[in-house]
Parts: structure tokens; C-alpha cells; sequence
């Protein structure tokens, strides 16, 4: 289930991803639309368009490459990682170490201390960059999952006293069924 949940939070990384690739083009078309425009618009928005790819892909490789490494191998990287962003609390180092945190399968892995990295953030009013958008998106997803999580849990809880309701009520019967029969044996 949290391979599954790593995959779901790529899918919606790179939907968003293409989503805000896509408005930036269409915004783009429309701007070149006159040759006075196209000169003037043209390189600012290349290079802002260059420099919010370039931080996904970063980030996305970055991911890849954690995915593919061996459970040793990782454990070396999350404490290199989590002395990095101990030494420098940068976007950078504090998405890594989300990204880590949040691994599938891996034995550092922990969601209440990735939601609150990711809540801890510095909020940038002025401008917005693509990992604040990311840090919006995990945060989110984490939180839903963190949700869905604690209901499973709940749910889990209620189960196991169902069946200990369950088997209360059937040495119940059991006994009654065993009273009848002696009652019945006793009888002439």
C-alpha cells in the first residue's frame, strides 16, 4: 500500500508538474501574439519557465535515484540528508529530506515528522516558487493520507472488539447449547 502511495504522490507531482508547464506555455502563445510583445516577454519567461522545470526535475530525479537504491545505501543517505539540512535548513535540503522521510518501504520512514517539516517550511509571500508549490502538494497529500491512516486504525480498533464481542457471544450460546443438552439428558 505505500508503494502504492509513492506512486500516487509522483502521478500527482507530475500532473501538477504538466499542468503548470502547460498554463505557462498557453501564456506564452498569447504574449508572442505581436512581434513588440515577443521581445520583451520571451526571456523573462523562459528563464522563470527553465528555472521552475529545473527545481522539479531536480526533485524527481533526486526521488528516482532513492528508489533504486539499496535499504544500506539509503540509510547512509537519509543521515547524510538529515545532517545536511541540520547544518543548512535550505528548501533544497528540507524537500530531500521530506522525499526521504516519506519513502515506501524504508526504515526511517515517518510521515508525522515529514507533515511537520513540510508545515515548518518559511512561507515566501512574495514570490512562489515550484517547491513551494511541491511543499503545498506533499502537505496536502500527506495530510489525507495521514487521515485515511488514522481511520484504517479506528476501524482496526472497532474490528478487533467486534470479534471479541463475537467470540463472547458465541461461548455464550456454547454454554446454553451445553445447559439444553444436560437438561435433556437429565429427563427420563
Amino acid at each position: 500500500m505505500s508503494r502504492l502511495n509513492g506512486k500516487f504522490i509522483l502521478l500527482c507531482t507530475a500532473i501538477y508538474m504538466t499542468g503548470s508547464l502547460l498554463t505557462a506555455c498557453s501564456a506564452t502563445r498569447e504574449n508572442s501574439a505581436t512581434p513588440e510583445n515577443q521581445a520583451t516577454v520571451a526571456p523573462a519567461q523562459a528563464s522563470a519557465e527553465t528555472a521552475v522545470t529545473g527545481q522539479m526535475d531536480d526533485m524527481m530525479q533526486y526521488y528516482e535515484s532513492l528508489r533504486k537504491q539499496s535499504p544500506a545505501d539509503l540509510g547512509r543517505v537519509y543521515e547524510k540528508v538529515k545532517q545536511n539540512f541540520a547544518q543548512n535548513k535550505s528548501d533544497v535540503n528540507r524537500a530531500r529530506l521530506v522525499l526521504l522521510l516519506i519513502l515506501p518501504n524504508s526504515s526511517f520512514r515517518d510521515l508525522h515528522s515529514a507533515i511537520n517539516l513540510l508545515n515548518e517550511w518559511p512561507r515566501d509571500t512574495k514570490t512562489t516558487t515550484s517547491l513551494q508549490s511541491f511543499r503545498n502538494l506533499l502537505a496536502s497529500l500527506l495530510g489525507e493520507q495521514q487521515r485515511v491512516n488514522h481511520g484504517m486504525e479506528e476501524l482496526s480498533q472497532k474490528l478487533k472488539d467486534e470479534q471479541k464481542r463475537v467470540e463472547t457471544l458465541q461461548s455464550q450460546i456454547d454454554a446454553i447449547k451445553s445447559m439444553e443438552k444436560n437438561l435433556i439428558l437429565r429427563e427420563p
